[in-house]
């Protein structure tokens, strides 16, 4: 990545941004060894002017994957950075499911691909998953991060339901971390058991994990 669009990330600097684009158009498409693009470094230390910004130039940063097949929201919500996880989800929620710049391969994580499915669909910005399988809701309950954890579900309330490569969903793991507001708006949310989870018998119920977790309901 180019140090001074490197150096503009960490800082949040818009101004910065703006004049690095200006004198060279493609900068965003630079990335770190970690395969980070500038997005992701911004979603993680919660630069939302910043991100808001980039967007505007690329949106395809968007669905950006680094190494470990995370998107710049996995990276938002795991860090409860709220106001560019609010940012990066109401992009997402816009995502229209054609795109111009639609590419299947990005599922895979492919460089300068994305993944542009429906926003309501496993695949869309909402709800990549990344290499183990996580999407951002799962990163966002596993690190006790309940305010994004609640505007994804705002934004799409069946997922609270959606199996991990462990066989995890984020109800089962907000419940055995304790979150019950997070626990309580999905369970608010009709869902099909057959879709989400074939066998409770891998990781055993939301109830099981709670207890598991030493959490009791009051």
């Amino acid at each position: 990545m180019d140090p001074a669009l490197h150096k503009a990330a960490v800082q949040g600097s818009v101004r910065s941004l703006k004049k690095l684009v200006a004198e060279n158009p493609g900068i965003l498409g630079s990335k770190t060894p970690q395969q980070n693009t500038a997005l992701h470094i911004a979603a993680e230390l919660g630069h939302a002017g910043f991100a808001e910004a980039a967007l505007d130039v690329d949106d395809k940063l968007l669905v950006s994957k680094n190494a470990d097949g995370d998107t710049p929201l996995h990276l938002a919500a795991r860090a409860g950075k709220v106001d560019v996880a609010d940012l990066l989800i109401g992009r997402a929620s816009a995502w229209p499911a054609e795109h111009p710049h639609h590419s299947p391969a990005a599922q895979n994580g492919k460089a300068g691909e994305s993944s542009r499915s429906s926003p309501g669909t496993a695949q869309g910005p909402l709800f990549m998953a990344n290499k183990v399988g996580d999407t951002p809701l799962h990163e966002a309950v596993k690190h006790g991060r309940s305010a994004v954890a609640l505007k994804l579900l705002d934004a799409e309330p069946g997922r609270g339901h959606a199996l991990n490569v462990k066989q995890q969903t984020p109800l089962h793991i907000a419940a055995r971390e304790g979150l019950a507001d997070v626990v309580a708006k999905i369970v608010s949310q009709p869902w099909v058991h057959e879709k989400f989870v074939p066998s409770d018998s891998v990781s055993g119920t939301a109830l099981h994990q709670a207890v598991l977790g030493g959490h009791a309901c009051k």
